[in-house]
């Protein structure tokens, strides 16, 4: 070797150059044609620098470019895994490997090259060069072949949205799938995918089978590492994969992907796996996250398959909901979890049982049943040695067969769904660990459990036949997402269970669904690679934080659709029924085997655009009720908050209590306090109300809403409330000009920061007739916003809005003064569970008067209800010409519900002294029992057809005038039987009831025909 530098370079060079050109020969020589069509030179080279120290990198190397990497690797089923792990934060916008088709020339070492190019997304799209006219005409004419109905816009259009470059690395066949699952994509959430299976792999040396898909906003973080992962646990390799995000930051967001399927071993990939469980599995990856210790315990160890590892999760999920109630910190959800890790053979065994039980070749009752007793009986031999952790294991795996045992019909193994749904019988409340009668007073009727991305959700109904709102609780922040999220099913329970008792008028018992959403780790995975995505590019620190803001609030809108969407396509797929019961969807194994006709009803974070979506969807997929499955519709029905129903009811009550303190609201002032905004349904209707009929005399002293809070020793301008109501504002928004002497307005969106860690919120003043701005620090901020509406003094306390349980045993105080009397004669419960039962006590026995929630919004639910029979019986158009007249039917019908129960109210509490809210639960207990008295009756006979009959005569005086007297035969025929019963027993009892009171209590069926012979009622 030579000592002089120059000659040391040049031997080096020469060195180089040979070791160079013989990688790149070998390159050319094994690399398949193709690789050479789509990897430009430049990486051409840095791929054979890479090889030629290939053996020193123990044959695993990365290069890291801008927007870009590659991976070198030997070839192996896990090769995929190995490469995607490396890059969670990046979104991967395309990626796509190649493997040698001859070994690797390294006598170390056997097996073939595979090189992986990665691209990821950019914060600023790159213009690829488009299609050429020729392939785009060619692309058209096989679409619109297989697409009758697509024009040549509509094609122009797909070729303009998607990636040309994703596009191009497949043959004619799979671009013309690719489009038409983009296409679809974009209005479905579930995957969109097409398997295609090619029988003769072997002499044409490609893979045995090939799937193109289409996915509707699929995360960038981790994805295509777990979906390589599903498919190496299945016993599968990828080959030619071919992925891209199309809008990667828009709520359209697609995820493209083809890619071919081949067995590891090398046989085909039908032989290698069972491929329905792997596409089943595959369609649910996005919903589930699968880093964990169930993942690790059992689904990496292939002691489950990935299927019944959601199993379990679902399973933790719903125990966790239900053994709070013992102890909400002994049975976390990472405690259940644990207990199902911690015995993995008794865990598989459950797993073992569902399936059984449920599998749609291979369920065997018989089979089922012995797995159960077996399992029960090594539970209860379950001893460790450690009894306090023996106990809270034995309760959970109790609670999984429970689970299992209770459970009538579930979509689990359907082949594409966004969610898991299960229908359960209520009994299994009575298997739980504590006092049930405690904590769930009665038993539902109707049990549904939902468990999809990032939410869980329950439907409880106390009724067959019954109605109540979906409301989606989406807490904004970590904080109250946890500590909130134990309480979901309970609150549901609650919710429906005070609606069963509003019902009391209406043919259908009390129900409420419940979603609970927490998206927070995607949310802020997501951001994370935006914003890194963003940096690189080349933006300001202040431009990211203002597109990283907007990004957050599309995208937790979009996560809000998706869910409720979810939500409602699991319950239909359970539900949507034949009339003898036989459910339409396929896959299902049904042991209830009956019709479940639900209604749905407008609730908490759901918008206009997703009723008419539910709609249309429960219309489409041919449900019974139809566009009736949700009322409150903004065109094909009765708006809630457009026509302020909730509130007419709330503003009855109002009238009457002040009548009853004393005060004719008409003539005499009074005070009014509230909560909600007037950009809400309630509050905002009810600020209308006291606009609209006691301008003179209502004076509204306090609000609060989630903006801010108010007060006016003199009264807000009510005409001012009327407009923020109509503009949709909230009341931070409220003129601070107008304020009187003493009136102030916090705004909790007005924040500064004075120095590090010390945030101030806006506080505006009337400090002797000048508005001045006050910065509160963060205590005296809390103070105020909690504190202001309950300690101000008013007449009338009107919480029209806030979470439940506001106020509760512990806090009831807040409603006193400092001397211990109260600050508020009256409250009208506008808004559902406000107080506790407990504090409801508590401050009656301070003298408050206190109209029930049950009693006090039940407008809002009798609208619906006859909502829900005009579409039962009108066409969209009919309803539409008869709207305006209709709705005041409702309307009036629903004033006389409400006076009639105020009335009742008020003259038991004279006669008797009880509480208000004790003479509320009375009188719907007392209603719903003379419903069930008759309704057992009514089973036990068919009713006529005749229009004379006394029974029929009921029914429709009950209906609203213009549907008896222009459409009684639609009535007759398109309201089911169970429905018509349904009405006349609940007519009859309530009538009864607010007419006669509550001494009176015959027994009903005994004096039915006399009852019948009552003009009133016919």
């Amino acid at each position: 070797m030579s000592t002089h530098p120059q000659e040391r370079l040049k031997e080096a060079i020469i060195e180089e150059t040979r070791a160079f050109e013989e990688v790149y020969l070998w390159l050319e020589d094994a690399m398949p044609k193709v690789f050479f069509q789509e990897v430009s030179k430049e990486w051409i080279s840095l791929i054979v620098h890479t090889l030629m120290g290939f053996q020193k990198q123990d044959y695993f190397a990365e290069i890291h470019l801008k927007n870009a990497a590659i991976s070198l690797c030997v070839d192996s089923p896990k090769a995929d895994v190995e490469i995607l792990k490396s890059y969670p934060l990046f979104g991967i916008k395309n990626y796509t490997t190649y493997i040698s088709r001859l070994p690797l020339p390294y006598k170390e070492i056997s097996g073939y090259l595979r090189i992986a190019t990665i691209y990821f997304t950019e914060a600023i799209k790159k213009v690829e060069e488009p299609l050429s006219i020729e392939t785009r005409e060619e692309l058209a004419g096989f679409l619109q072949a297989r697409n009758v109905d697509w024009g040549k816009e509509k094609c122009s259009n797909l070729f303009e949205e998607m990636d040309p470059r994703f596009l191009r690395k497949m043959p004619r066949e799979s671009q013309v799938i690719a489009l038409e699952m983009f296409e679809r994509a974009q209005t479905r959430d579930h995957c969109q995918y097409e398997v295609q299976y090619e029988e003769e792999w072997e002499s044409k040396g490609i893979s045995s089978m090939s799937i193109v898909m289409a996915w509707k906003n699929v995360p960038k973080h981790n994805f295509l590492h777990r979906l390589a992962r599903v498919v190496y646990r299945h016993g599968l390799v990828m080959r030619r994969v071919n992925a891209a995000y199309l809008n990667p930051y828009q709520t359209n967001s697609i995820f493209m992907l083809t890619f071919g399927i081949h067995g590891a071993k090398g046989g085909a990939a039908w032989e290698a796996a069972d491929i329905v469980d792997f596409l089943q599995e595959l369609v649910t990856l996005k919903y589930f996250g699968s880093l964990d210790l169930i993942d690790e315990t059992f689904i990496q160890t292939r002691l489950l398959n990935g299927n019944l590892g959601n199993l379990l999760r679902s399973m933790t999920s719903f125990i966790n909901q239900v053994l709070v109630q013992v102890d909400p910190n002994l049975y976390s959800l990472e405690n259940i979890e644990e207990a199902f890790c911690r015995h993995p053979e008794l865990a598989i065994k459950l797993c073992n049982a569902f399936e059984h039980k449920f599998h749609p070749t291979r369920h065997d009752i018989v089979v089922y049943e012995k797995e159960r007793d077996e399992f029960l009986q090594l539970v209860d031999k379950l001893d460790t040695g450690h009894e306090y952790h023996d106990i809270r294991r034995k309760n959970i795996l109790y609670q999984g067969m429970n689970f299992v045992t209770h459970v009538l019909k579930t979509n689990f193994y359907r082949n594409n769904k966004t969610a898991f749904a299960f229908r359960l019988d209520p009994q299994y409340l009575d298997c739980a660990p504590f006092e049930r009668s405690k904590v769930f007073p009665e038993l539902p009727f109707g049990i549904f459990y939902m468990k999809g991305m990032h939410f869980i959700g329950f439907h409880i109904r106390f009724k067959d036949l019954s109605r109540g709102g979906l409301r989606t609780i989406y807490p904004k922040k970590k904080e109250r997402m946890l500590a909130e999220r134990n309480t979901v099913f309970h609150e549901c329970y609650n919710l429906a269970y005070t609606q069963h008792k509003k019902n009391k008028d209406i043919p259908e018992g009390g129900a409420k669904g419940v979603i609970f959403l927490k998206p927070y780790e995607r949310l802020t995975s997501e951001a994370e690679i935006f914003a890194k995505e963003m940096e690189l590019a080349g933006f300001s620190s202040d431009e990211i934080h203002q597109k990283i803001e907007t990004f957050k609030e599309e995208q937790q809108l979009e996560y809000l659709y998706q869910t409720q969407r979810s939500f409602v396509k699991s319950f239909l797929s359970i539900i949507n029924c034949e009339p003898d019961g036989t459910l339409r969807p396929k896959y299902i194994v049904d042991y209830w085997q009956k019709p479940e006709y639900i209604y749905l009803g407008p609730d908490e974070n759901m918008h206009d655009c997703m009723i008419q979506w539910i709609a249309q969807e429960s219309k489409q997929c041919g449900y019974k009720p139809g566009g009736a499955f949700i009322s409150g519709k903004p065109e094909i029905g009765i708006n809630h908050k457009g026509y302020g129903v909730t509130s007419m009811g709330v503003n009855v009550y109002m009238h009457e209590i002040l009548l009853h303190l004393g005060i004719d609201p008409l003539s005499e002032p009074f005070t009014v306090k509230m909560t909600g905004g007037p950009d809400g349904d309630v509050a905002g209707n009810q600020i209308l109300n006291l606009n609209r009929y006691y301008p003179e005399t209502a004076k509204l002293l306090a609000l609060t809403d989630i903006s801010g809070t108010i007060f006016d020793p003199k009264g807000l301008n009510l005409n001012t409330l009327a407009t923020l109501f109509y503009e949709q504002k909230p009341i931070r928004f409220y003129p601070q000009e107008q304020l009187n002497v003493g009136g102030f307005l916090l705004d909790r969106e007005k924040r500064r920061e004075p120095t590090p860690y010390v945030q101030q919120t806006l506080c505006w003043r009337n400090r002797d007739g000048n508005v001045e701005a006050d910065w509160l620090s963060g205590n005296e901020m809390n103070a105020l916003y909690r504190n202001n509406v309950h300690k101000t003094p008013a007449d009338i306390f009107i919480p029209c809005g806030g979470r439940p349980r506001t106020i509760r045993d512990t806090n009831y105080q807040d409603l006193l003064d400092n001397t211990g009397a109260p600050t508020t004669r009256a409250i009208v419960e506008g808004a559902n569970l406000y107080l506790t039962p407990w504090s409801r006590k508590l401050l009656e026995n301070k003298g408050i008067l206190i109209i029930k929630d049950s009693s006090a919004n039940k407008g809002g639910v009798i609208c619906s209800s006859f909502e829900i029979l005009c579409g039962l019986t009108l066409s969209d158009k009919e309803f539409l010409d008869h709207k305006n007249v209709l709705v005041e039917e409702i309307t009036d019908k629903l004033k006389a519900c409400a006076e009639n129960e105020a009335k009742l109210l008020i003259t038991t509490h004279n006669e008797t002294g009880k509480p208000l809210t004790e003479i509320s639960d009375e009188i719907s207990k007392r209603i719903l029992y003379f419903t069930y008295q008759l309704l057992t009756y009514f089973n036990t006979i068919q009713l006529s057809n005749s229009l004379k009959d006394p029974l029929i005569q009921c029914f429709l005086s009950y209906c609203p005038h213009t549907l008896r007297h222009t459409f009684s035969g639609r009535l007759m025929s398109e309201v089911p039987e169970n429905h018509k019963k349904a009405i006349i027993a609940s007519h009859l009892a309530s009538h009864l009831v607010y007419e006669r009171g509550l001494n009176w209590f015959p027994t009903l069926v005994d004096i039915l025909p006399i009852l019948l012979r009552n003009s009133k009622l016919l």
